[in-house]
Formats: structure tokens, sequence, C-alpha cells
């Protein structure tokens, strides 16, 4: 594989503008190579032509780098041009800048974790010496009765029952309910700056958290610990992946200009970049080991002068120690953690041939393709079956809403894996925005950006074998004008086929790949109890995300009740929209979990904006379902008028919110007009300009339109009001133009979400820490003591990375006029519709180069 695309696929999207720009290289060089030959011609007429070049000055010149003398000019001209104006005093100090930011962080994050594992270990030397006395208690007090009987121990000393296990399945699946922060109370209060750590913070030196268990103290430490190892293993990526990109580039120099720079380019970068020597250190450790494993000999230690060249293999052994020795409760968790660790290492330095070896997307596209376009070909028949029967008859009024209710929700789904491969094409990291795949509590994910490993092809093959079966009972049910007992036969085969990967190592053997669904099924559930359960949990970018999605499917959520209406006592013509409430009380409830995750935010921050403003929308929108309802069940102009009203609202509203709010748009100082800065989907910028294709970005303005076109889709329902009346065909058509506008949202979504976690640098979650810590100042927040939850913080670091590469961030606002504080919360606004991790404030934010004493706004 070519090393520029080693570099797409290998690079972290949060920090691609930090990684040395290796096209841009090589369109250096081939713009070069005519200038090249044109000098050597000239040369071979005009022999002895070797004239200098004064060099540029620079402030050391004991330390610069020196070109050779036995250059001609235009080789000299192209060695400081190329060599030391564009790799070394613009690529590499980039790159050397940002590894510096990135290695002090790391360290700052080290010193919490090792103040906290101290305090673990204090506190487990008391939970050992007062467990001790309690047992000794308990064991006298508990005598056998009978001299010669053995008593019974005491239900504390037994396993942990029923309700234990429950608690704990339940937290490890984050589903335990909380209460809110009641933020907006506390500051009301004066309480928002104490730290008020409460009954969660014991007596004594050990501050032992009373509300912990010894288990969640463990399990937190142990998350925060990969958490870490994690981020080390990414920054030791970004640093071999530069110099290797370094070393390649000033190569490929020598082979079009004929000089020799590479050897003295290394010796200049090992000795005056940080990023080379520690790169060079660890080479030297690496090559040792493998000595050593050669000799049979045993692995000597490391050096202290490796130790203190490259601290991240330091910082790397000390956290492997901690979490296999001092966080193992037996031989076997030890062994358990050795190898968990192991195969994080492995998967982060798997090569693609290895990748590509065991690429089973290949087949995985087949079968899915195969299965989904025979579905596709019987949900057609069923269609025209649906739309060409008589407006009076079961199928028109009861099969076709009911079936197309699960075709709009797998069109969904199928929409969505679009979507993925649109962020994978553009290189949005939509599997950490979604998923959270580099939070320890999901495990160790293989970071490789190919599409063989993004589990779309497997998810597409997925979801292919929920929908077929589908399809085949869809049309033997139009075929026989029935619902019965199609519709029961395919909900229990969709449950099996859903619920089977959660089961088994190998269920249902005849279907390969299947046991690896666990994840994907596993995250569908758990997100949906937090959405059904809205208000009892913090609200995560799932929840919410799930959420809008359910929104958009407001026409499946009233087809579960038209399908128990049918199944029910209540006679089939009493069962449409025009009848049934409960149909339009389904409807509402998408906006109702919206609406109370919206409060949840509020009470959790006690930011009023956007939260209170996103609530206001939701209730318009559970309004304007109701209207709707209301219009159905009688058609009057009152009613109609009502309808209207909420209508332009809730169309209003929820367009300019996608805009503005959703998709950060319309910013009116931005370079690109009516969008914003960084267009991910626009492509990459033009390497001499650095602006984007005029041609990529109607895109934008072609989504824009749309979303405004479908928001305002009720009004088919005014100008032709005897559609309102169970016309099937019209609601279905309306129902998948909403899917399909849901779907462009969602593109642009995540999209505007990656745009903030790329100017955060922010590749890794917060864990929650069962300390409070002391190590810092700053480390100690309002945030990170907020109901006795203390997490491991992004810590600031030294001056920023030069920000000549990337837009600026929109900085907090120092003036006191509302309009103008708000308006710069705009664009940033967005991200503050979830949770994010506990202890991630503004300063988390490496600050811009000119706007160094600015701050991130109060959003993140």
């Amino acid at each position: 594989m070519k090393f520029a695309e080693h570099l797409r696929e290998s690079a972290v999207p949060e920090w691609i503008d930090k990684y040395i720009d290796y096209k841009i290289g090589k369109k250096k060089l081939k713009a070069c190579r005519g200038t090249i030959a044109a000098s050597q011609a000239l040369s071979n007429n005009i022999p002895g032509n070797t004239c200098s070049v004064e060099l540029p000055p620079h402030a050391d010149e004991s330390a610069r780098y020196r070109t050779q003398n036995s250059y001609n000019s235009v080789q000299k001209r192209f060695v400081i041009e190329f060599v030391e104006k564009w790799v070394i005093d613009q690529e590499l100090e980039k790159c050397n800048d940002f590894y510096l930011w990135e290695l002090d962080r790391c360290g700052k994050r080290f010193s919490v974790l090792q103040e906290q594992i101290n305090r673990y270990e204090l506190h487990k030397e008391q939970l050992e010496f007062e467990r001790s006395g309690r047992n000794l208690a308990a064991l006298k007090s508990y005598g056998s009765v009978n001299e010669g009987s053995p008593s019974p121990l005491p239900p504390k000393l037994q396993k942990h029952s029923w309700g234990s296990s429950l608690f704990a399945f339940l937290r490890d699946n984050e589903l335990v309910p909380s209460f809110p922060n009641f933020m907006p109370f506390k500051r009301l209060m004066g309480r928002s700056s104490e730290r008020d750590y409460g009954s969660s913070i014991g007596h004594g030196e050990t501050f032992t958290p009373i509300t912990l268990s010894a288990g969640q103290i463990q399990q937190r430490l142990s998350d925060a610990l990969i958490e870490e190892y994690l981020l080390i293993q990414l920054i030791k990526n970004y640093r071999e992946v530069n110099v290797t990109g370094f070393r390649k580039i000033v190569k490929k120099f020598d082979k079009t200009c004929g000089t020799k720079e590479l050897p003295h380019f290394m010796e200049y970068a090992k000795s005056a970049f940080p990023l080379f020597q520690d790169a060079d250190a660890n080479a030297k450790v690496i090559a040792q080991t493998l000595r050593d494993s050669v000799m049979l000999r045993q692995p000597a230690k490391i050096t202290t002068d490796i130790e203190l060249a490259d601290p991240l293999m330091a910082w790397e052994q000390k956290i492997t120690t901690w979490y296999t020795d001092t966080l193992a409760l037996s031989s076997k968790d030890r062994k358990q953690k050795s190898a968990r660790l192991k195969n994080i290492s492995l998967e982060y330095s798997l090569s693609e041939r290895k990748v590509h070896r065991f690429n089973r997307s290949i087949l995985q596209m087949f079968v899915g393709g195969l299965l989904c376009g025979a579905s596709l070909a019987l949900i057609g028949y069923t269609l025209f079956v649906g739309f060409t029967a008589s407006s009076l008859s079961s199928i028109h009024k009861l099969l076709l809403p009911l079936w197309g209710g699960w075709y709009m929700t797998f069109l969904m789904a199928f929409l969505f894996l679009l979507d993925c491969y649109v962020w994978h094409k553009n290189n949005i990291n939509y599997r950490f925005i979604m998923f959270g795949e580099m939070q320890s509590r999901h495990g160790a994910v293989l970071y490789n950006n190919d599409f063989s490993t993004t589990k779309i092809p497997l998810l597409f093959y997925f979801t292919s074998i929920l929908v077929f079966p589908m399809a085949v009972m869809s049309t033997l049910s139009f075929h026989a004008e029935g619902l019965s007992p199609y519709s029961i036969i395919w909900i229990v085969m969709a449950a099996i086929l859903f619920l089977m990967p959660l089961l088994g190592k190998q269920p249902l053997g005849n279907i390969p790949y299947w046991n690896k669904l666990k994840t994907s099924v596993k995250w569908l559930l758990v997100t949906f109890v937090r959405l059904v359960f809205s208000g009892f949990y913090p609200v995560q970018f799932g929840d919410f995300f799930l959420g809008d999605i359910f929104a958009s499917l407001t026409y499946s959520m009233g087809d579960i009740a038209l399908f128990f209406c049918v199944y029910s006592k209540t006679p089939n013509g009493m069962c449409g929209s025009s009848h049934s409430k409960s149909m339009g009380a389904m409807s509402c409830l998408p906006n109702f979990w919206r609406f109370l995750q919206c409060l949840r935010r509020f009470s959790d921050s006690g930011d009023w904006f956007p939260h209170l403003l996103n609530a206001l929308k939701y209730v318009i929108g559970v309004c304007y379902y109701a209207s709707l309802c209301a219009y159905r069940l009688s058609y009057t102009t009152t009613r109609k008028n009502i309808f209207i009203i909420f209508a332009t609202l809730n169309a209003t509203l929820t367009a300019a919110w996608d805009l503005i709010m959703d998709w950060s748009l319309l910013q009116t100082k931005s370079r690109n007009w009516l969008l914003r800065d960084d267009l991910y989907l626009a492509g990459r910028k033009n390497w001499k300009t650095g602006a984007y294709s005029k041609r990529r970005m109607l895109v934008y303005y072609a989504a824009m339109i749309w979303d405004v076109l479908m928001r305002f889709q009720w009004i088919v329902y005014v100008v032709a009001p005897s559609t309102i009346h169970q016309s099937a065909i019209t609601t279905f058509i309306l129902a998948a133009l909403e899917v399909s506008r849901r779907f462009v949202w969602v593109v642009f979504r995540v999209e505007n979400e990656h745009v903030a976690n790329v100017h955060l640098f922010k590749v890794s979650g917060e864990v929650s820490l069962p300390f409070p810590s002391t190590v810092s100042e700053e480390s100690e927040t309002e945030e990170s003591v907020t109901s006795a939850r203390y997490a491991l913080p992004e810590l600031g670091g030294p001056e920023a990375p030069h920000a000549a590469y990337r837009g600026n961030v929109l900085p907090r606002s120092n003036s006191s006029g509302l309009f103008k504080t708000f308006s710069k919360s705009i664009p940033w606004a967005h991200a503050k519709d979830f949770q994010r991790p506990q202890g991630h404030t503004s300063d988390d934010k490496p600050q811009e180069s000119d706007a160094s004493e600015s701050e991130v706004d109060s959003t993140f």
C-alpha cells in the first residue's frame, strides 16, 4: 500500500490537520520536476555554473538546518524552499508543536491517575482492615447453636443477592436511573461555586466515597487506565506515522532533485525536535527487545535515559503495571487484564495485510445485496397492489399503512448505513461520535479507516436478513388480502433474529457472522430503553439521536396503535387515523421524549440556552401532531385554523433550528457564503488557494433547500383537505419524504459534531473517577464535582498548537451584551444537545494562536 493511502487510513480524523500534508508535498515535488529538468539542460550548456544562493536568516545560527555546498544554484534554491521552509519550518514545526501539546496533556492526565492509584491503595488497605474486624465479630456472634455443628454465615458474607446482580447489570449497561443535578436551583441558592461533595466523600485522608462500592471504584479506575492507555497508543501512532512521512517525503525530494538531504535531515531532526527524538528512543527499545528475544535472554529493563527520552513508553509501562497488578483481584483476573492489554496493542499495530487477509466484507455485501434486491422486488409488488387497490378496501386502509410502517423503519436503517458510508468516505469519525468506540466500557477498537473495519458491511448484511422475511410475509399478506397470521409470524421471526445474538456465541449456526452483532443489538436495546424513560438518565449522543430518528418515524409509531386496534374487538373501520385518538397519541410520543431530554439537560447543566428553547420547539411539535389528530378526527374550520397555526410554528422553528443550530450553517461571517468555515462534505481544499470546490459546496445549499421544503409538507393537507381522511397513499409518500429529509439531516448533524471534535482535538471519552483530584487547581472545577462524580479531565497543556492550518474557533464573548453573547454561542450550541462527560470544560480546548487568550464558548 502506498504511504498516502496508509496515512489516510491510519490518521485520526480529529487530528487530520496536524499530520504532515503528504499530498501537498507530492504536488510541490511534481511542480519542481519541470524546473529541475530545465536547469539541468541549462547547466550542461553553461559549465561551472555554481552560483550560490543566500540562505535565509534564522534565530539560532548554531542549530539551524544547513544545506550542503556541493549543490548547484537550483538545487540549493529547492532545498531552501522545500526542505527548510516547507518541510521543517512549516510542517515539522506544526507536527512537533502538536505532539508536545498532546504529550503535556497526556502527562497531566497521567499525574491524575497516579494520585488516584495511590488513594485507591490507601482505601483498599482501610477496607481490608475494616472488613477483617467486621468478619471476626460476625463469626463470633454467629457461633454454632449446637456444639460441633457449623453455623451459617451471616447474610453479608454470603454471595450477592439477585438485587445486587440486577444493579450490576444496569450499571454495566448505563441503565441505572439518576436524579437531575438541579443546577439552576443550586445557582439560585448560590451553591454552584461551592465544593460541596456531600455524602460522597468520607472522612480521613483516603477520601473514601461512601456511595461507591469497592467494585465500582475498581471499575472506574480500570476504565480510566484503559482510556489513558488508548490515548497513548494514538499519540504513538501519530508520532510514528509523521516520522515515516517526513522521511519518505525528503527521500522523494532527493530522488526528484538529485540531492542527498535525507541523512542530513534525519540527523538534524533527531537533534532538534522531540517528535523524532522520542521516536528514535522507542525504536532503540524495540530493537533491543527483539535482540533479547532472539538471543533467548531476559529482557533488560529500560534505562533511565530512554525513559526520559520517550515518556510515552514509561507511562505505558506504568499504566500496564497498575492495571494488571494493582487493580487485579486474583491471578485469573490478572491474566484476563494482561490479555486485554495485549489485544489492544495488537489491534493498534495490525498491518494492512492482516486487515485484508481476514476481510469478510465482500461476502457480507454480496449476500446482503442479494437479499436486499429480492426484498425490494417483493416490496415493490406490495406497493403496486396497495396503490392500485380501492380506497375502501382493507388493502388500502389496513395493509398498506401497517406494512408501510415497517417499510419506513427499514428504509431509515438502510439510509443510515448509507450515511455511515458517506461519513467514512469523508473521513468523519462517526463511530466515536455515535457509539463512543474509544471509550473503554465498549472495549478496545481497531482504529483503521479501511471500509472492511467499519462494520458497515456487517450491519448491511444484518439488516438485509431482517428485511427479507418481512418482504415475504408482506407479499403473502397482500396476496391473501389479510393481515393474520403473516404479521404475527413476521414479528416472532424478527424478535428471534434480533435477540439471538445476545444469547450465545454462535446462535442460529446456519447464519454466518450472526454472533458478531451482539454489540450493535445491545446498543440499540440500551439506547431505546434510555429513550423510553427519558428524564431518568443523562442525555448522551445516542439518546437524543435516536429520539430524533423516532421523531421522523411518526408514521410507524401511529401504526403501532393501528396494529393493536386491528387485533382488538374494535371494528376495523374505526381503526384508521380518522377515528383513532391513540394513533395521534403515539405520533406525539417522540417529541414528548425529546422534550423530557431537553428538560434533563437544562437541569443537569443549568443553561437555559439552548435547552429550554429546544424544549419549547418540541412542545410545539407535540401540539402540531395533536392538532393534526384533531383535524383528522373532525374536519372543522376551527380545528383547521389551529392546525395551520401550530404547523406553521413547528415548520418554521424546526427548519431554522436544523440550519442554524444542528448544522451551524447560515454564518454571515464565514468565508463560505452562508455556510461555515469547515465543510468536510465538500472535499479537500485547494492546496494553493485553500478554498473548497464550489461544485462540491452546492450539496450544502441543496440540503438547506430540501430541509425547508420538507418541513412545510403539511401544506398538502391544507391545499387538498380530502387527502387527510384515510388517504394511505398520501400519508405513505409524505412519510417517505420525511424519512429522506431525516437522512439528509443525519449526515450534516454528525458532520457538525465532528467539526466540534476537530476544534477540540477530542479523540477519547471522559471516565468518571472515584476520588477527587488535587493534582492541580484547574482539575477540580464546578463540573468535575457535580453529583459526586469526578472525571479525568482533558487538562490544558502548553501554548496551543499553531492555528495556521485551521479556521479559528469562535471565542467566548467577554461582552456583557446579550445579543453579542447569544450570537457567538449559536455556532456551538449543537454540542450541548447531549451530556458531555463530567469535567469536560472549556479549559480542555487548546487555544488558537491568534486568539490565545480566548476560550471556546461555554458550550464546551
